[in-house]
This record gives structure tokens, C-alpha cells and sequence, in this order.
């Protein structure tokens, strides 16, 4: 029984490491602008990894001890003396007065530290705090007519917690020093006990308690800083030994008498038992790996979203320097063979950027960071704009293509006009990707009344006669990953997240998509989204002259780490007459920006992430220099690989005026710049 009782707590235990080790990837290497930010992180995971439904809570300590709950900081943590040593993880029981309650403890060291503020205090453990309370299910056992006590117990011999159906039995705080007092059965000491202990790590005696014989096992807990404890009246023992044995003498007569009747069929009933043992033990092994397979998938998901959204940054970087170079190398006449070979790497490119771009934003969608962000628009401009996107898609193709765009009474509407263009580009691109040459693609917009006069119901349908789907597939066209058929992967490029983005972005929105389609036969998708309406004087104006203005002459401060994406820039920027001046990281942007005199530079492109000094605090540091005249007009822009939409808010918030992401289009560059220039 204490052999399962401690299998029992093993396999629970490794649960919470599993979890533990899920938070380190989560959290390892950030940087959190004030304590306000670290504890709405700390918040954040606790809802991501589900630490409730494992009676656990999340904390982070600094190198200082200085322990942070979701609810703040709490101070020095009296227990971080357990955290002293080579090892990177530590498990003990924890009852502090800065933390109400008694905890079981899992701490592991980051493997690269959290730092916060200005100052960059840095923190170097995770810690999951489990209630110690909440072990009872790993521990409780119905054994001895339940019976039995159960002790968890701390190395100085404090108890830490019982389970017991009758109380507690031993009430003393100090198990150990009770275990010395009592009256042994068998002349035997609790010295005895513990030496036998440790070096057995299990230890029975029989003992005296309020003139009641009890029967206790003292067993170790490996890798854990506590001991477990089974006390149980020696009248049930000697109850439960009796049955067993009567039982046992039961169970071998009628297998006597069995084996006397069936002597002949002894060996193949030997064979059987023997397989259907295994089979039973396979199975068993096998449970006991899925289950901890589904742990482990578990904590891994809810890091997933945490993974991508860093991995960001540098996959978009390498990206820039293969299409920049492509781009300037495309610029300079090469032969024609070797032209083909560069258009090529650009098609690749760019379609590599769309799959990217695919997975990351499904992560985004799926740990909820993308918000519908409606906004005035002319809703007509939408639908002329993806009509001339699906033109761009059907050159080189025999197709024709339909459009019947109505008129609505009222054009200006509250729509997020980036996620819908999206989404009718994503449905319209399937059309031509799957509609044979010869074929017809029909794109309709209409526009209906709502059930109240402030919305309108927008009203897309996009049939094509292409290839068509099965019954069956068209159940799970929205799910992700999703292809009719493995081998179309190599004539149809994609990743199966187009319609899974395509769905949740509808959903955001509060419209409905649904699809009707047969094989060889074609497709139709409906689109309907309700939308609010509003009048032409919020729509914001494109500066148009921006399009056309000479940036001949124009001085350049440029941020940026990275020596290939700083090469590509300036080569491109220089083409067009801009004086660019490179700086290698955000104290050097600032340094330059200060020796040099005002109206030394017209505008400056920041990289974001950057050694020594990121492209905030740059900015930032700009900003406060009142000495200089132009420190608070000097456009500043945003030129990044974070490409999300709170990347683009947290760049204006730190004092730029525009955000411009990697890889770089430099028609959009060149925009930028002419539009915050002053001249």
C-alpha cells in the first residue's frame, strides 16, 4: 500500500514539473516594464496553464529574493535558503508568513533570467506553489476499511499535513519528538527507527497511543524534501492479514480442485494466462505513457502561442535580407536566365512570407491577442480593392471573372478593412487556385437591412467552377490544417490555415460564413457581416501628394543591429538620393542624434530590437532631450520585425510616428517618410 500510496505521488508530482518546465519557456528572457506588467504576466500564464484545476499558483522570484504573486510582491521570501546549491530544480514544503497557507514547492531556475524596469532587476526562478492540502487525492487510500492515516511530513519531522478519518490521532506539531515519547510494543526506539530509515528508507514499528496499539510505516519520499507516514490501529492490520489469508486459502483450494478437473488443458490455459498477463501489462504501459504524452502536449500548446509570437521576430528578419537582396539584384539588368532565377526566388519568397504569416497568425488567434478593431471606412473601396488583388492572381490564366458590386445607399461603415480584404482575398484566391483554365469565377456584393437602422448586413458571395469539394470535407474546410487530399499539396500550394483564418476572422466580427460546393462541380461561399454605419466626415484622408514628393536630399538616422537588413536598407534608400547614417544599436542612435546639431537629420528608422538600448527606450531617450530643439518634432518610425497589431500600438505609445515592418516594402518606406518630412 505505501509502495502505490508513493507511485501514486511520483506521478503526480511530475504532472506539476511538466508544468513548471511548460512556464519557464513561457516567461524565460522577457522584460517587463514595471511590476504592474510582471504581475498581469503572472496572471496571464496562471489562466494559459489552468494552475486552478491543479490547486497551484504562479510566482517569480528576483536574484534578490524578493518573491511576486499576481497580486504584487510579497517581500523576501524566507524560504529562498532552500534555492542555495547546483541544482536547477528544488522541491520542499514551504508554510512562510509572506504567503498565507502551506505549499508544496516547485522551483526551477530560468534559463534565461526575467529583468524588469529601467534598472533591469532580474529574476532567476519560477516557483509553482501547490496547496499542500490539495495532495490528498494522490495519498487518500480505503485500504484497512479506511482506516489508515496518511502524514506528509517536512526532514526536521513538522508536520505538513494528515488525512485521517478519526483525527488526528498522534496531535503533536513535531511528528518526530511524539515518535520518541511513545511507548514501543516490541522494546524498540525511535533511534532505531530512523537509522533503519535512512539507510532502508522505510521503517516500521509498533507503538502505544492513548493505550491503543498502532502500527506505523515511516517511508522517504526520493527527490522530494518530506517523508510519508501511514498510522493504523494494529486490531485492523491483524483483521485485514486474517482475511487475506482466509481468502488466499479460499482462492487456492478452488484452484486445487480446478487444475485437478482440468489437468489436460493446464498448459494451454498456462499459454493464455501468461498472454493475456503481458497484454494486460502492455496496456497498461501503454496508459501510462499516453497520459503522460497528454500532459506534456498540453503544457506545450499553451507555450506554443508564447513560442511563435518571439519566434517572430527572427524568422522575419532572414526574411527581409532574401527578398531585399533578390529586389536590388532584380535592379540591376541582370541576363535574362539569371533574371528568371531571381524572379523565382522572389515568387518563392514572398509565398514563403504568406505561409509564415499564416501560422503565426492562427497562434495569435487561437491565445486570443487578435482584437476586431472596426474603424469609418468606405466599404465600397474594399470590394474594388480585392477585385484588383484577384485580377493580379488570375494573370497568365484563362479565366473569367464577375463582378456585380451594388451600391449602397450608405458607403461609410465602422469595418476592420485589413481582416475583410482578408478574408475575400483568402476565398477568391482559392477560386483561382482551384478553377481550371476555361473556367468562371463570380464575385458578388450587396448590402441588406439590419434589425435596427444604425447596421447594415454586408453581403459577399464568391462561386467559382472549379474542381469542388466532397460532402464529407466540406464539414472540415474550416478546421485547420485541413486538405481534401494529401497528394494536392504538391499541384496546390498552401498550408490549410487560409479558411481556419478565414472562419475566425468572421467570427471576430460577428458575421457568419457557410459554404456549398460539389465535386467536379465548384464552390460557393457566402459571407454575411453586420456593420455599423457612420458618415463620410470620419473616414481619414490618404495624403496623396506623399506618393509622388522628391526624397532627393533627405538625411536619414538609421537604427538597426542587424549588418544585412541595415545594408539592404541603405543601398535601397540611397537609389532614391537619401543621405543615410547607420547606427548599430539604440545607444549609438542616440549618441549620433546628440553630437550632431539640430536639423542634422530629417527623420530616423528604429529597430526595435536591439543590444544595449531597444528601440523604446531609444526613443524614449530622444524625446526627453530638452536641450535640443527638435528632439520632440523629429519624425520617428518604427522599422521592425515585431509586425502585430500591439507591436504598431506599443511604437506610437513609446513616441513614434509610424511603424513600418520587416520584410520591408519600400514603396511604404518611401510613403512614410514623405509623410511626416516637413517640407
Amino acid at each position: 500500500m505505501v509502495t502505490q500510496i508513493k507511485a501514486n505521488l511520483d506521478n503526480g508530482l511530475q504532472t506539476h514539473w511538466n508544468l513548471v518546465a511548460g512556464l519557464n519557456n513561457a516567461v524565460q528572457g522577457k522584460h517587463f516594464t514595471d511590476s504592474q506588467k510582471l504581475c498581469e504576466s503572472i496572471s496571464s500564464l496562471e489562466q494559459i496553464f489552468c494552475t486552478d484545476m491543479y490547486g497551484s499558483r504562479v510566482m517569480l522570484l528576483d536574484a534578490q529574493g524578493t518573491a511576486y504573486l499576481r497580486e504584487g510582491a510579497v517581500g523576501i521570501w524566507n524560504d529562498v535558503t532552500h534555492l542555495i546549491g547546483e541544482n536547477k530544480q528544488h522541491t520542499f514544503v514551504s508554510e512562510t508568513d509572506n504567503i498565507d497557507g502551506c505549499y508544496l514547492v516547485f522551483a526551477q531556475e530560468l534559463d534565461h533570467p526575467v529583468t524588469m524596469g529601467e534598472d533591469d532587476i532580474r529574476f532567476t526562478h519560477v516557483v509553482l506553489l501547490k496547496d499542500i492540502q490539495t495532495l490528498k487525492q494522490y495519498y487518500t487510500t480505503t485500504a484497512y476499511g479506511g482506516n489508515a492515516a496518511t502524514y506528509i511530513i517536512k526532514k526536521n519531522g513538522t508536520m505538513a499535513y494528515f488525512d485521517a478519518n478519526d483525527g488526528d490521532v498522534i496531535s503533536a506539531r513535531n511528528i518526530y519528538k511524539a515518535l520518541k515519547e511513545v511507548e514501543y510494543v516490541q522494546g524498540q526506539s525511535f533511534d532505531t527507527v530512523k537509522e533503519k530509515l535512512e539507510r532502508e528508507g522505510i521503517a516500521t514499528e509498533n507503538v502505544l497511543l492513548n493505550q491503543t496499539e498502532y502500527y506505523y510505516c515511516l517511508t522517504t519520499l526520493e527527490n522530494y524534501d518530506m517523508m510519508l507516514m501511514l498510522l493504523i490501529p494494529a486490531d485492523y492490520v491483524a483483521v485485514s492479514t486474517m482475511d487475506m489469508m482466509d481468502s488466499t486459502l479460499w482462492i487456492m483450494m478452488i484452484f486445487m480442485s480446478i487444475m485437478a478437473l482440468m489437468f489436460l488443458m493446464a498448459v494451454v490455459s498456462f499459454i493464455k494466462v501468461q498472454r493475456s498477463s503481458q497484454m494486460v501489462k502492455i496496456e497498461q504501459e501503454t496508459n501510462r505513457e499516453l497520459n503522460r504524452l497528454r500532459l506534456e502536449a498540453e503544457a506545450a500548446n499553451s507555450a506554443k502561442s508564447v513560442f511563435l509570437n518571439n519566434m517572430s521576430h527572427d524568422i522575419r528578419t532572414p526574411m527581409n535580407a532574401i527578398i531585399g537582396f533578390t529586389n536590388i539584384a532584380l535592379k540591376q539588368k541582370p541576363k535574362p536566365e539569371v533574371k528568371a532565377c531571381l524572379d523565382k526566388i522572389s515568387d518563392s519568397s514572398e509565398h514563403l512570407l504568406t505561409l509564415i504569416n499564416d501560422v503565426l497568425d492562427i497562434s495569435r488567434i487561437e491565445s486570443g491577442k487578435i482584437q476586431f478593431s472596426p474603424v469609418p471606412v468606405d466599404i465600397t473601396e474594399v470590394a474594388d480593392t480585392v477585385v484588383n488583388v484577384t485580377y493580379g492572381f488570375m494573370s497568365n490564366r484563362n479565366l473569367t471573372f464577375r463582378c456585380n458590386l451594388e451600391e449602397p445607399e450608405t458607403r461609410y461603415m465602422l469595418a476592420d478593412a485589413v481582416r475583410l480584404r482578408e478574408i475575400l482575398v483568402n476565398i477568391l484566391g482559392n477560386a483561382v487556385k482551384f478553377t481550371n483554365d476555361g473556367g468562371t469565377i463570380t464575385f458578388d456584393a450587396s448590402y441588406h437591412p439590419s434589425a435596427d437602422k444604425r447596421h447594415m448586413i454586408v453581403h459577399y458571395r464568391i462561386a467559382d467552377t472549379g474542381v469542388g469539394m466532397r460532402e464529407d470535407f466540406v464539414e472540415h474546410i474550416f478546421d485547420e490544417f485541413s486538405q481534401e487530399e494529401s497528394s494536392a499539396r504538391t499541384q496546390y500550394k498552401g498550408t490549410g490555415l487560409g479558411m481556419a483564418i478565414t472562419k475566425r476572422y468572421v467570427d471576430l466580427m460577428g458575421g457568419t460564413i457557410r459554404v456549398e460546393s460539389k465535386k467536379g462541380k465548384g464552390s460557393t461561399f457566402i459571407v454575411d457581416i453586420p456593420m455599423e454605419l457612420t458618415d463620410e466626415s470620419k473616414i481619414q484622408k490618404r495624403d496623396i501628394s506623399a506618393d509622388s514628393k522628391n526624397l532627393t536630399g533627405v538625411k536619414v538616422l538609421m537604427a538597426e543591429d542587424n549588418d544585412l537588413n541595415a545594408e539592404i536598407a541603405m543601398i535601397q534608400l540611397e537609389e532614391l538620393g537619401i543621405q543615410v547614417t547607420r547606427a548599430a544599436d539604440g545607444k549609438e542612435v542616440v549618441r549620433i542624434f546628440t553630437e550632431n546639431p539640430s536639423g542634422t537629420f530629417d527623420v530616423i528608422l528604429m529597430d526595435i530590437m536591439m543590444p544595449e538600448m531597444n528601440g523604446y527606450e531609444a526613443t524614449a531617450a530622444i524625446r526627453g532631450l530638452t536641450s535640443r530643439s527638435d528632439a520632440l518634432n523629429i519624425p520617428i518610425l518604427a522599422m521592425t520585425a515585431n509586425a502585430f497589431a500591439e507591436d504598431v500600438q506599443a511604437s506610437l505609445e513609446a513616441g513614434m510616428n509610424g511603424h513600418l515592418s520587416k520584410p520591408i516594402v519600400m514603396d511604404e518606406v518611401v510613403k512614410a517618410i514623405a509623410r511626416n518630412i516637413n517640407r
